[in-house]
């Protein structure tokens, strides 16, 4: 799976989140912001209608600029989280 894959999978489901951080948990190349953008992502979601709202825009934002090729991406107001400093 290459990075880019990786990164748009971690903002399209829960499991491509998994997939994600299982497979690129022992690479720093993925970068511990980026799993944490997308776990924020998924947290925000549980909150009903406003959350799935801001999620999915956020979520649709990183997907295109990850396709358009910056792959270190950040989302509006939570782009700047590191909880897996240790990626």
């Amino acid at each position: 799976m290459t990075k880019k894959t990786a990164l748009i999978l971690l903002h399209c489901t829960f499991v491509g989140w998994l997939v994600a951080y299982i497979s690129y948990k022992d690479h720093a190349d993925l970068g511990g912001r980026m799993i944490t953008q997308g776990m924020l992502l998924w947290i925000i979601e549980c909150v009903p209608c406003v959350g799935w709202i801001f999620s999915l825009i956020l979520s649709l934002m990183a997907i295109v600029n990850i396709s358009k090729g910056d792959e270190d991406y950040h989302c509006p107001i939570i782009g700047n989280a590191n909880w897996f400093k240790s990626l």
